[in-house]
């Protein structure tokens, strides 16, 4: 029986997985611009979990997933807080993202994803986005963070 809870979960895995869908399809186009490869992120993972950890790594670091099938993981850290791991078919992960409500408490800044020396180019609504390209370390990372005072942060690591 699925419950109106169940509902809610599926909903918003679902606008997650569309979301990053979507974004991992344009990311590359928008990334040529965003070249830093003599730099490192200040961001090297989600909770020391990093692209190349394998499924059983992220189940020791976080436990048992909401979902998981051989394609990726799904965990809801909290009420504000929700984090996907991409598989590749190697069951080693590809991508991360990590999306923080506009109700978390302590979502990371841009200076905690690309380090304080990154200029945020923010945006006349006050957002930031930015996708920044380590070739040295063969992925990108974007953070995203949308207009307004609290706003729902999101920051996604992909393997090249």
């Amino acid at each position: 029986m699925i419950t109106s809870a169940n509902k809610s979960i599926i909903s918003t895995s679902f606008r997650i997985v569309l979301f990053l869908a979507i974004f991992l399809i344009a990311a590359p186009v928008m990334a040529q611009k965003n070249r830093q490869p003599d730099k490192k992120p200040a961001w090297q993972g989600y909770h020391e979990i990093t692209i190349g950890a394998t499924a059983d790594q992220i189940r020791e670091k976080l436990g048992k997933p909401m979902t998981e099938d051989s394609e990726g993981l799904f965990y809801t850290i909290s009420e504000t807080e929700t984090v996907q791991f991409l598989l590749d078919t190697g069951g080693k992960v590809r991508a991360i993202s990590a999306i923080f409500s506009a109700e978390n408490p302590a979502p990371p800044t841009f200076a905690d994803v690309f380090g304080k020396f990154m200029p945020a180019d923010a945006r006349e609504d006050g957002s930031i986005y930015k996708l920044v390209r380590y070739e040295d370390l063969g992925y990108w990372i974007s953070y995203n963070r949308m207009a307004g005072e609290k706003a729902m942060v999101i920051v996604l690591m992909q393997k090249f």
